[in-house]
């Protein structure tokens, strides 16, 4: 069972979902050009004609709204179709709260058949309403603003689906973004929908190594926060995309998708492909890849840590790449880290910059608090480990003259990040670009620096780990900034709070440096903080509590990952 609450009820595929927030249930539109206006249509049931309180209750692929005087039950019947049922001759209100005095619903069809559309210019969508069984039990109640003003709305408009005590209530919403659409002519057989959209979502869930432990129930709703936080190809989306939240965020961040990929890498090998070509698709001539791309939106401002060689390694060691799916990587990386050299570099000195703390991942890390451009460790180790990877894809796809391309680049960043970025301690620490000047930080951007491996001596390992133990390190996983450090904060996104993704490149750096122990404490103290409190965005690292958005798809993805590596 989920929480309506905190876990928007979508299906597989889709653009919509249904929410409740501020004590309503909201019909949301996913389409990335919404993001401002997420809420389309307020979802009621009456009785007698008037709206009656309801409760939610939220299963994987079933919504029941259960009122004083009966149900009414809401499935997807296909990504693009929600269907609405009740046999307690109850009525099914749609109320799309207009924004702009344009914005109404208005009624077509013949006469005795009417269907109606739901024109959403908030959202900049559209939606068919009818009822296949009676049309005649749809309704309009529509108050138009006679000035003709087209600023802000002073008009009211919904659809009431009347019910008829021999039949049951039963209603369509049908998603139609871009052309017009007329009901299809169509029996809908509710049983036979539900059964479909349980088999759908149970077909996904089958593929993972589902445990049998007390993590079972939580394990299915981390494969429900995908499965539903998927939609399919349309607009800028070439292929099938998991959305970082049906909540706050919907659309694909440009680091937040290795994630997915990697929940999904040998368990479902080709939508795990999909969730890395899907951005992948729109690197530009220069390398760069955008910060996040929508169904309709892409945003070239920030470009995100290149952690995407470190990602396709480590799918690798899940599921095995053809020979032309390794062709493309090696294209794709080798143009990424051609662009941060060429791009990043901007004086010159060999060491690449974050121009803003976006860039990094990390947004607001207290290594950004000067705002300032600035060299940071872990952006050369990302770098470094990918040219790696290329010498290896190099020798694998028998390049030789790339080979010493690569492994000349690499000696000499090497160099470079071992001189510039460690102090007397061997501590890594970042820089001010133009100055050089040593950046005060006791933030965990810097030690992801670990992820270089075998770049590092062993005393500079050492050092990262004795810090990670001392000041990171707490029962619920690994905080963003020392929990000691004057600057932190229990609930300021990168300045404290545990996250999904630095604790997988945390696991996955402290495994390779031979720190499995340490590694699997963070794995497991993750996975419990999950347990007790769900898919938010970030955790709180002294108590546990989510924080933020609480359905986050790279955090349930953070999750099966760690689930499948402990063998929960």
């Amino acid at each position: 069972m989920m929480n309506i609450d905190l876990v928007p009820f979508s299906y597989y595929g889709s653009y919509m979902s249904l929410f409740r927030h501020d004590d309503k249930l909201w019909l949301q539109s996913l389409h990335g050009k919404s993001k401002a206006n997420m809420d389309s249509i307020e979802i009621l049931i009456t009785h007698n004609g008037d709206p009656v309180p309801f409760k939610v209750v939220e299963n994987h692929t079933l919504l029941e709204l259960i009122s004083d005087f009966g149900t009414v039950e809401i499935c997807f019947d296909t990504a693009q179709k929600i269907v609405f049922h009740s046999d307690d001759n109850l009525g099914i209100r749609f109320a799309s709260h207009p924004k702009f005095n344009f914005e109404y619903n208005f009624q077509l069809g013949k006469k005795d058949a009417p269907y109606y559309v739901i024109n959403s210019y908030k959202n900049l969508t559209k939606y068919l309403v009818y009822s296949p069984t009676n049309p005649s039990q749809l309704v309009q109640s529509l108050s138009v603003d006679s000035t003709g003003s087209n600023k802000t709305a002073n008009n009211s408009s919904f659809i009431d689906v009347m019910p008829k005590s021999d039949k049951a209530t039963i209603a369509v919403i049908q998603d139609i973004p871009t052309n017009m659409q007329k009901p299809n002519q169509e029996v809908l057989n509710f049983s036979d929908i539900k059964k479909n959209a349980e088999q759908n979502f149970s077909n996904f869930a089958q593929q993972f190594q589902l445990v049998q432990s007390s993590y079972k129930d939580i394990q299915l709703n981390a494969i429900y926060t995908l499965w539903s936080a998927t939609v399919f190809p349309d607009g800028n989306l070439k292929l099938p995309a998991i959305y970082a939240s049906n909540n706050k965020f919907p659309g694909v961040w440009s680091w937040d998708h290795c994630f997915m990929a990697l929940a999904l890498a040998g368990v479902d090998n080709e939508l795990a492909w999909d969730q890395m070509k899907v951005i992948f698709q729109h690197q530009d001539e220069f390398g760069q890849l955008p910060g996040s791309v929508s169904d309709s939106t892409i945003r070239w401002n920030f470009s995100k840590p290149p952690i995407h060689a470190y990602t396709f390694a480590k799918m690798a060691q899940k599921m095995t790449f053809t020979d032309e799916q390794l062709k493309e990587i090696y294209h794709w990386i080798s143009k990424q880290v051609e662009f941060y050299l060429n791009y990043k570099d901007s004086n010159e000195d060999g060491i690449c910059e974050y121009d803003h703390g976006n860039d990094s991942g990390q947004d607001n890390s207290t290594v950004f608090a000067q705002n300032t451009v600035i060299d940071s460790p872990d952006l050369s180790a990302y770098l470094i480990f990918a040219m790696d990877y290329l010498i290896k894809l190099s020798k694998q796809l028998d390049q030789p003259t790339d080979t010493k391309v690569w492994l000349k680049k690499k000696t000499n960043l090497t160099s470079k990040f071992e001189k510039y970025f460690f102090d007397e301690d061997n501590l890594p620490f970042a820089r001010e670009m133009f100055t050089g000047k040593k950046i005060e930080s006791q933030g965990l951007l810097p030690l992801v620096s670990l992820i270089a491996g075998n770049a590092l001596t062993q005393s500079q390992i050492k050092t990262i780990l004795s810090t990670i133990k001392e000041h990171f390190v707490t029962e619920f996983g690994i905080a963003t900034e020392a929990i000691d450090s004057p600057l932190y904060q229990d609930d300021a996104y990168w300045r404290g709070p545990i996250w999904g993704p630095s604790s997988v490149i945390m696991y996955e750096a402290l495994k390779d440096v031979g720190e499995k122990e340490l590694a699997h404490q963070i794995a497991e103290s993750f996975c419990k903080t999950v347990k007790a409190y769900g898919f938010a965005e970030n955790f709180n690292a002294k108590t546990g509590v989510g924080l933020r958005d609480k359905s986050f798809s790279w955090t349930a993805s953070a999750f099966l990952y760690f689930a499948n590596e402990l063998h929960l």
